[in-house]
C-alpha cells in the first residue's frame, strides 16, 4: 500500500503534517511543506526499507532521517557467522548506506526528513520518528521480520542534564562502515574513496540486543557488560563525549 504525506491548516499560521491521514507534527507552512516533500520523495521509492526511519544527529542537530537502505536491487550485506554452522549469513540489501542530509529531489537518494527542536531534541526526534513509523505502510517486512514497523524504545530519562559520570576512560568501537559486509568474512576492507584503509569488523546480526535494526546513524549503542553497564543503562539515554576534542 502506498504512503502519502500531506499538510492541512490547523489554525492561524500553524499547519499540520500528516502521513496516510495520521497527524505527525505542526509548524509553519514552509517547514511542514519541506518535510512533506522529503517524505514523499522517500515514499516514491518502492525498494526503500522504511524500518530505517530513525532519530539521528547531523551537523550539530538532532534530526530524523531515512538512510538509503534498499531491497530488491541486487545488493547484499554479509553477516559474520560466529558459530560457523549456518554458512555465511547475508541480508538482501546494503545495510550501511551513508546518509545525505540535503534535499536531493530523488526518490532513491533522499534521506533527510526533518530537524528536531526543544529542550530535549534527542527525545523529540525519537518520538516524532516513532509517529512516522506508526503511520507508514512498510514496503516489505523489516530486517527483523516486523510488519508493521515496531516502535523504537523510548527511554524515560529525558532530562537535559547529565546525572552521573559512568567513566572518564572508555573505548568506542564503530560498526556500520559504508563498505562493511561487502565480502563474506569476519572483516571487510574499506573501499576506495575513504582515507582509512583498515578492515572493519562485521556484525553477526542485523538487529541490536533489544530487537531494533542497527544502523550507524541511529542514536543507538551497545555497552559492555563490564560493571553491569549493559544491564544498568540498557534502553536509557547516555551522553558520550570525546575528551580529546570535547
Amino acid at each position: 500500500m502506498a504512503n502519502t504525506a500531506t499538510i492541512n491548516l490547523i489554525t492561524g499560521d500553524v499547519y499540520g503534517l500528516y502521513v496516510n491521514g495520521k497527524y505527525i507534527v505542526g509548524d509553519t507552512f514552509s517547514r511542514v511543506d519541506a518535510v512533506k516533500q522529503r517524505l514523499n520523495y522517500i515514499f516514491a521509492d518502492p525498494n526503500r526499507d522504511l524500518d530505517f526511519i530513525t532519530p539521528s544527529y547531523e551537523n550539530g542537530q538532532y534530526v530524523i532521517s531515512c538512510p538509503r537502505v534498499r531491497r530488491n536491487v541486487g545488493l547484499v550485506t554479509y553477516l559474520y557467522d560466529t558459530n560457523g554452522s549456518d554458512g555465511w549469513k547475508q541480508h538482501p540489501s546494503k545495510l550501511y548506506e551513508p546518509t545525505h542530509w540535503s534535499n536531493t529531489g530523488s526518490s532513491t537518494t533522499q534521506t533527510a526528513i526533518m530537524t528536531a527542536s526543544g529542550p530535549v531534541p534527542w527525545h523529540n526526534a525519537l518520538l516524532t520518528a516513532n509517529q512516522i513509523r506508526a503511520a507508514v505502510n512498510p514496503n516489505f517486512a523489516s530486517a527483523a521480520g516486523h510488519n508493521p514497523l515496531r516502535a523504537l524504545v523510548a527511554p524515560t530519562n529525558t532530562s537535559a542534564s547529565v546525572q552521573s559520570v559512568i567513566s572518564s576512560s572508555a573505548r568506542c568501537d564503530f560498526y556500520g562502515h559504508p563498505c562493511q559486509g561487502t565480502p563474506a568474512g569476519t572483516t571487510s576492507p574499506s573501499c576506495s574513496g575513504y582515507s582509512d584503509l583498515s578492515a572493519y569488523q562485521n556484525i553477526s546480526n542485523v538487529t541490536a540486543g533489544n530487537g531494533e535494526v542497527l544502523h550507524p546513524v541511529d542514536l543507538t549503542c551497545a555497552m559492555t557488560s563490564t560493571n553491569n553497564w549493559g544491564s544498568t543503562y540498557r534502553n536509557k539515554y547516555i551522553r558520550v563525549t570525546n575528551l580529546s576534542n570535547n
